[in-house]
């Protein structure tokens, strides 16, 4: 999107293709853009995820252009968008501008801006995701625009980054409004300049954007979950969110839906009956949705013949049908074939260590695997505190354990008794953050009273100015600051172990390299305060900042310590879940941060023809990740079991099943 205003493409349409991580929203958004693609439409198929699986998915390398998929009729192209370089093509043209706008505004001179406007914006990679998306709808090359978004909770934030954008607007026009003042005083009128013009865009492509997403004519939300009873769960959640932010979802697909065998199969029979309550549960909690179903496949279906496949069948929006099979009794869990059991303390327990990271592809099971690992270590270590910490914005930790878990940390009935959860309120630690700043910044400014002629300072359009830049924070200091409240607890207590639930792999990444950059803005911002300080000290303000900066080098001290913090890696056996690890373990290895263990999930099938091929595939990945991730990364295997591990009892139970 260049500055001046371009007139929008209005006949594209566009489906987002959301949902929890691990249900299938690569493969079903790749299978829509390809059955799209072969009906006639001209199609662009885009992932806004910061771990993309879009190319694995259409065995094609991708990068942040449109690349075309050859198809035998038809016109497919796709592309995964790189923030970073989206951002840096967005600001390209209007970095010169703010800049002006800053220095005309404010007492910051040319350092201070090129330092603030150098450490991004807030939200800006996803709103660079959606000025990608509406830049390429511009061409008029496409008939439909399918995007594959992040996991439920960073998608959420997408969806709400045209009101930041806003906001972002507001604060240059505030900045601006001195300029506007001097000028008119000076020529007797004030006559919009480019840099207004700039201002006035941002507030329109805000605006546009928002309506957009909420145009029901051209945009469409189809939401993929699974008939289980967390991704359920989140899928309950999402869609009470969307709709009271204007965005209903159009669809549910219910993805892996079993396919009755031809002879009895403990593993597909239980499936099958947990998947007929769990559709009834669907059924009865949103009864307003069409429930539309994709069947499971022997094999992981990638390749444009097997996706144009799962896209007919969503356009075909067959209802779920569930086999009458009678349901063997209780819990099926497989049975590994290697014998050496797993030590979690001789992993993650060791006197020093103080934070332990769990992690991986959406849907793996990182959160089971972590409620499960921290039971054990608790267990094991009874003279130890032990805090599990959600910090992915989607929490799950509630739903894995079936109790209430709040923003502070309590025990969990039935759970060890040096065992505590909390699922973090990053934006509501954000909010506590920014008010804070913002009664710093008033008593500053309180204190310049009557001397504010004499040094030169609009005191009021000055205090206004100040107030809003921490709306121009780096994206992500929300969840940063709430790590950083969570990690405080290691120092209070010299005993104490974290285990963190983190947000899925792209996410996760981008949150342990935000350290640096975080600490970088707060010390920005911090010589802009430090200017103020012959008249006003530096006061409550100046130790906020102060206090973030030191938190923010003890949490980047911590992380590539070997000694005290570790990040298991949890993924499946399965080709796209491996490509996505070993990218993780890579990316992770590069960041210096130790990774001792990977945990496989859910290994193991039952008897039937296509459960053996499915255990097959399994062992043919099993052997690709210990060749590549050989020791000193210890490979866990996890059992899998149906129904999926739930609660403190039943996770006991299953960890106890792990092998290496």
């Amino acid at each position: 999107m260049t500055q001046r205003s371009k007139e929008t493409n209005t006949s594209v349409a566009y489906r987002f293709v959301g949902g929890k991580g691990g249900v299938g929203k690569t493969t079903c958004a790749a299978g829509i853009a390809v059955a799209a693609s072969l009906s006639g439409q001209r199609t662009l198929v885009i992932s806004t995820d910061p771990a993309p699986s879009l190319g694995d998915a259409l065995k094609r390398r991708l990068s942040g252009n449109p690349t075309t998929i050859p198809l035998r009729r038809g016109r497919l192209d796709a592309l995964e968008i790189d923030a970073k370089r989206a951002f840096a093509g967005w600001i390209r043209s209007r970095r010169p501008m703010l800049e002006r706008i800053a220095l005309r505004g404010t007492w910051l001179d040319e350092q201070d801006v090129s330092r603030l406007l150098g450490l991004s914006l807030p939200g800006i990679d996803e709103l660079a995701a959606l000025f990608e998306i509406t830049r390429l709808s511009e061409t008029a090359a496409y008939d439909l625009i399918v995007v594959d978004t992040a996991p439920t909770g960073h998608t959420l934030r997408m969806l709400t980054m045209p009101e930041t954008l806003g906001a972002v607007a507001q604060v240059f026009d505030r900045m601006q409004s001195r300029h506007r003042v001097i000028v008119e005083a000076l020529r007797g009128r004030w006559v919009a300049d480019a840099e207004d013009a700039l201002i006035e865009q941002l507030d329109r492509d805000a605006r546009a954007l928002q309506s957009l997403l909420r145009d029901s004519a051209r945009t469409r939300m189809s939401w993929v979950t699974l008939a289980e009873p967390m991704s359920i769960e989140e899928t309950a959640d999402a869609t009470a969110l969307l709709a009271s932010a204007g965005m209903p979802i159009a669809e549910l697909i219910v993805n892996r839906m079993t396919v009755a065998p031809s002879r009895p199969c403990p593993h597909c029979d239980r499936r099958i009956a947990l998947e007929r309550k769990g559709i009834a549960d669907l059924a009865r909690r949103l009864p307003s949705l069409r429930l539309v179903s994709v069947c499971a496949r022997s094999s992981e279906p990638a390749g444009t013949v097997a996706l144009a496949g799962i896209g007919r069948e969503i356009a075909g929006a067959a209802s779920p049908q569930i086999p009458a099979r009678t349901a063997p009794k209780g819990r099926w869990r497989s049975t590994l074939s290697v014998d050496g059991s797993v030590d979690l303390t001789s992993i993650v327990g060791g006197d020093d260590i103080r934070l332990v990271l769990f992690g991986g592809k959406g849907g793996v099971g990182k959160t089971t695997s972590a409620a499960a690992a921290s039971m054990a270590v608790a267990r094991q270590l009874p003279t130890r505190r032990v805090m599990l910490v959600s910090t992915d914005p989607a929490h799950s930790i509630a739903d894995a354990f079936g109790c209430e878990v709040s923003g502070t940390l309590a025990p969990i009935a039935g759970a060890p008794a040096n065992l505590e959860a909390r699922e973090i309120d990053a934006a509501a630690l954000f909010r506590a953050l920014r008010l804070r700043y913002t009664r710093a910044i008033d008593t500053a400014f309180d204190r310049l009273g009557a001397s504010n002629g004499r040094i030169g300072v609009d005191a009021s359009h000055d205090r206004r100015v100040m107030e809003g830049l921490v709306d121009l924070a780096p994206p992500g200091i929300d969840e940063l600051a709430a790590i950083i409240d969570a990690a405080d607890a290691i120092d209070a207590d010299p005993a104490a172990l974290l285990i963190m639930d983190t947000a899925p792999t792209g996410h996760a990444l981008r949150l342990l390299e935000m350290p640096s950059l975080v600490q970088e803005w707060t010390r920005a911002l911090m010589s802009i305060v430090l200017k103020y300080e012959p008249v006003t000290g530096i006061g409550e303000l100046g130790s906020m900042l102060l206090e973030l900066s030191k938190g923010l080098g003890r949490l980047r001290a911590l992380l590539i310590d070997p000694g005290r913090a570790a990040f298991i890696v949890v993924t499946r056996a399965a080709a796209l879940p491996t490509a996505e690890t070993l990218r993780l373990v890579s990316r992770l290895r590069e960041m210096k941060i130790h990774v001792p263990a990977m945990v496989v999930n859910a290994v193991g099938r039952g008897t039937c023809a296509v459960c053996r091929k499915a255990a097959a595939a399994e062992q043919k990945q099993i052997a690709k990740l210990r060749r590549r991730l050989r020791p000193p990364v210890t490979t866990i295997l996890a059992p899998a079991e149906l129904p999926p591990p739930h609660g403190p009892s039943s996770f006991r139970r299953w960890q106890e099943q792990w092998r290496s």
